[in-house]
């Protein structure tokens, strides 16, 4: 490796953005999950090398990295009109700068993005179900409870489970006598990166995070539901499908759009249910850390600025305490 950087610095090779990607996803296949990979993979071919793959790194700086990142955020949407969101402007340049990282060091060029690029980062909306739509939702989805489609929308909006868990949950993580779920596996569709396959598969893999594997406790009214509905002998089943063949995300969240248009509730995505559950925890008083824990997210931090947004009644009560302590 040695010779091959005093080479190229002696003969002058440059290396295009284009080959120290290819460099950096060999690398980093080795420690991340298949879903990451295929994400970065699906990132570089479809935002980042069609605009800077032939670019030279030597000749990349913070200003053009500028102009590029700010064409994302103003008309960067390649299937239709407009801009990509921030986050995912902001997850482009952490890519970005990690290859040039791995360039810098591999072949012993030195780019000019010494000026850190600023991106102004908007807080996301969070949707949730308003008390009035997750009620008419609630008493449709318990009128229908023998359906563990319905059961498992349940399931949802009182664990805040992810819809990949939720597809992932087989009846051997429910453990009824101690009254709780243990969340291991999740389920997603990723890009295939494999020549030759289909575009796209199924994997079925942990969680993100160690704090991802979790156990939740349930609430007594499903506890009930859920023994009328466990399964005679085999606990190696699916449990919204009963059988050895799982149900994948995309199918599940269509059932519940479904559920939404008959119920004539508003159209929102099937991660809304998570938000409701943790805002619904959040204004019940339950604690940070506790609400961190069965979230699975990775530290406080996270769950704080996610879902702690005190309101003006939440500020007028505290400024009262301080009065009435004079």
């Amino acid at each position: 490796m040695e010779q091959n950087k005093q080479m190229m610095k002696q003969q002058g090779i440059t290396v295009t953005f284009e080959q120290a990607a290819k460099d950096w996803l060999a690398a980093r296949r080795l420690f991340v999950k298949p879903s990451t990979y295929a994400r970065y993979v699906h990132t570089l071919n479809r935002h980042i090398l069609p605009y800077l793959g032939k670019e030279e790194l030597q000749r990349l700086d913070a200003a053009g990295i500028n102009v590029y990142l700010k064409m994302l955020l103003e008309q960067g949407r390649v299937d239709k009109n407009g801009g990509l969101a921030p986050k995912t402007v902001n997850d482009i340049y952490v890519i970005i700068k990690a290859v040039i990282r791995l360039a810098e060091d591999t072949y012993q060029i030195s780019g000019r993005l010494s000026r850190p690029v600023n991106l102004h980062k908007k807080s996301r909306q969070i949707m949730i179900l308003d008390t009035a739509s997750r009620i008419r939702l609630e008493s449709f989805l318990l009128s229908n409870s023998v359906d563990p489609l319905c059961t498992g929308i349940l399931l949802c909006l009182y664990t805040g489970m992810r819809l990949g868990e939720i597809c992932a949950l087989k009846w051997e993580n429910i453990c009824l006598e101690t009254g709780c779920i243990r969340i291991s596996s999740t389920l997603q569709r990723i890009q295939n990166v494999e020549t030759g396959g289909p575009r796209t598969k199924i994997i079925c893999s942990p969680p993100k995070s160690l704090a991802g594997s979790r156990e939740i406790p349930l609430p007594g009214f499903l506890l009930e539901i859920l023994k009328g509905q466990l399964p005679k002998s085999d606990s190696n089943l699916y449990f919204l499908t009963g059988g050895r063949e799982f149900i994948e995300p995309r199918t599940y969240q269509n059932h519940f759009k479904y559920f939404l248009k008959k119920n004539r509730l508003p159209d929102i995505h099937f991660h809304a249910l998570r938000h409701t559950f943790a805002t619904r925890c959040v204004t019940a008083g339950v604690d940070v850390k506790s609400l961190s824990e069965i979230l699975g997210h990775s530290n406080v931090q996270m769950t704080l600025n996610y879902y702690v947004h005190p309101s003006l009644e939440d500020k007028r009560r505290q400024i009262e305490l301080i009065a009435g302590n004079q």
